[in-house]
């Protein structure tokens, strides 16, 4: 089995950005690693292929119900609404009159404008081009993004889904442009690779047990210097909690399985269908969540919707 191209670049960016993985985040427990053969069976035994039918497109996101988003809704009790983004870094062109569509592309994880303005006819107008998959940018991962043994989401065929020419004929971002609602919960874990007691230690102390259809972040502690992800222990919990969406501040990865360097997003896109919300900003969401004392709100996201892409650049709103 392999991870196709498409993971490659983004496990070179998780380990420029946060090094590799020591010995122990790569551990379930004291001197127990997650093997490849374990990994291997969860992809096929606790798989949602199938799940919603042979041709579903939609993953995870069939346990997102109308009831779920009306109880969502009614967590709202402050009124305060908060940015999950990271603010992004912009890289003007030395010469904009070099814009053309054949240019050499922007650098991973980047996002480059061109400025102009007309100041006889009073209009200012920009133009960006965004390379958000990556370390630095915050995004959303479609289903097609990742491929594992030749397959994605559902089983189709990698090939098939995705090419050069076309993007992704299936599996693509397109499929959540109605947007996402639902109940988000933060879990402010920072400077560790976070298993199932840390997790479950988290729900005793706050009270809250994480559900079928809610959208579940990790605070890492990122922006102020810290470490850390989901361990690849937390595989069946996910599964178990039957979690639609997935997020934090970095790249998800708190560990790596031999011969699978990025764990998380193969199993998540491609045997769960759940979508990954990649370098969160959740700095100021923490604060919020310890100033109400409150770690589940409502949680909001609208994809472009750009067909045939793999993912958008994304600003979602938590709701209290």
């Amino acid at each position: 089995m392999r991870i196709l191209a498409v993971a490659g670049g983004l496990v070179a960016a998780i380990m420029v950005v946060f090094g590799t993985p020591s010995g122990a985040a790569a551990q379930v427990g004291p001197a127990v690693e997650v093997t490849r053969e374990q990994f291997d069976a969860w992809m096929t035994d606790l798989s949602n292929w199938d799940r919603w039918g042979a041709d579903d497109q939609l993953g995870a996101l069939n346990l997102i119900t109308p009831a779920k988003r009306v109880a969502a809704a009614r967590l709202v009790q402050a009124g305060r609404t908060v940015s999950m983004a990271r603010d992004m870094t912009v890289t003007t062109l030395d010469n904009p009159d070099q814009a053309g569509a054949n240019r050499a592309p922007v650098l991973v994880g980047s996002v480059r404008s061109v400025f102009d303005i007309n100041v006889q006819g009073g209009f200012f107008w920009e133009r960006y081009e965004i390379e958000y998959h990556g370390s630095l940018v915050s995004h959303l991962d479609a289903l097609c993004h990742v491929a594992y043994n030749g397959k994605v989401y559902n089983g189709f065929d990698f090939e098939t889904v995705a090419s050069r020419e076309d993007g992704c004929a299936q599996l693509g971002v397109i499929n959540s442009k109605n947007g996402l609602v639902t109940r988000g919960v933060l879990v402010d874990l920072p400077g560790r690779p976070v298993r199932r007691q840390d997790i479950e230690a988290w729900e005793a102390e706050t009270g809250i047990t994480i559900s079928a259809g809610d959208a579940l972040f990790l605070r890492t502690g990122r922006d102020v210097g810290q470490t850390g992800g989901y361990h690849p222990s937390l595989i069946p919990f996910f599964k178990e909690r039957d979690i639609a969406l997935l997020g934090s501040d970095v790249p998800q990865e708190g560990g790596q399985v031999q011969g699978v360097p990025v764990p998380i997003h193969v199993f998540a896109l491609v045997s769960l269908g759940v979508r990954l919300f990649d370098n969160l900003g959740l700095e100021e969401i923490a604060r919020t969540a310890n100033e109400l004392n409150r770690w589940e709100f409502m949680f909001m996201a609208s994809p472009t919707g750009v067909p045939n892409g793999a993912g958008a650049a994304i600003n979602p709103i938590a709701v209290f």
